[in-house]
């Protein structure tokens, strides 16, 4: 194996080791909480479904990793046409849960006087649930496409190995059109918390206005979490059809900076997540203090 080959497959398993390890935590504290308090609040509900689906992609992708390690799998007794498959709705249900997740904060943290609005803040918490019942269908829908074409491919002979350009135009087409609806509620939102942050801004002289530092420090650190949420994903969905559509793991420098991409959105933007939520932040800090600085005092004479 190249060095260089060594080196990014060095630092792919590093992200998604990193990855692996945040969404657990995640995962861990909220249901943690969820056994202590028997309920939990529904931003908890969605970091835990959204770190559940990434925490699955990530596993697939480590499993990957080991494939081209060792020339053995983990899910080589299944067939890849499934895997593939599954791993894309997957994707899909991480980025409609995602936009779940931003049209929480977008209801919960903007004031604006029209009445539909005004009844989606009062009943938000209840509608969470249903809107990600939703996206789950949304996302087994947008993923059924390729799932016919590949067992239709298959029923007609071609061997899958040798993948044909109908088939990789197909997936390309399946990719895009999966998260390009997501993008733009993701788009719009972020325009909608904007607008409310500058129209407060301006009025923030107004004692009427009720709107204070902390109010416009929330909207600024949502816009952060929303747009870092965005970029990460359009640089994970072009590497998954760069990798899926044009480079087919052939081993090269390209290939493995294409899996470095595609595994940043599921790894990294969860230290976002962390950072912007109170509990998790507490935890990891407490967490971090206890094990690593403990162990450290320990060392030290």
């Amino acid at each position: 194996m190249l060095p260089e080959i060594l080196l990014l497959l060095t630092i792919s398993s590093l992200e998604v080791i990193i990855g692996l390890l945040l969404n657990g935590f995640i995962i861990a504290v909220n249901l943690f909480c969820w056994l202590k308090h028997q309920a939990l609040q529904t931003i908890d509900v969605l970091l835990t479904c959204l770190g559940l689906t990434r925490l699955i992609f990530l596993i697939i992708c480590m499993d990957q990793i080991i494939f081209l390690i060792t020339g053995g799998s983990l899910l080589q007794i299944y067939d890849a046409n499934c895997i593939e498959t599954f791993l894309m709705f997957i994707d899909f249900c991480s980025l409609w849960w995602g936009s779940v997740l931003c049209v929480f904060y977008c209801v919960k943290i903007t004031n604006y006087s029209n009445r539909l609005f005004i009844r989606l803040k009062m009943n938000i918490s209840k509608l969470v649930p249903w809107m990600l019942l939703f996206s789950l269908v949304i996302s087994f829908l947008s993923s059924l496409p390729h799932t016919v074409n590949i067992f239709s491919i298959q029923h007609n002979g071609t061997i899958y190995n040798n993948r044909t350009l109908g088939l990789n135009v197909n997936l390309f087409i399946n990719i895009f059109s999966g998260s390009i609806i997501p993008c733009l509620i993701f788009c719009i939102l972020i325009y909608l918390i904007i607008l409310s942050l500058l129209r407060h801004t301006r009025n923030m002289s107004s004692q009427e206005s009720g709107f204070n530092d902390t109010q416009r420090d929330i909207h600024i650190s949502v816009i952060r979490t929303m747009i870092s949420f965005l970029v990460f994903y359009i640089v994970h969905s072009v590497a998954y059809m760069s990798i899926s559509v044009i480079v087919q793991f052939r081993m090269d420098t390209f290939d493995f900076s294409c899996f470095i991409c595609l595994c940043t959105y599921p790894s990294l933007h969860s230290i976002s997540l962390i950072v912007s939520n109170k509990q998790l932040k507490k935890s990891f800090l407490l967490f971090f203090s206890c094990t690593f600085l403990g162990n450290l005092k320990q060392q030290i004479p």
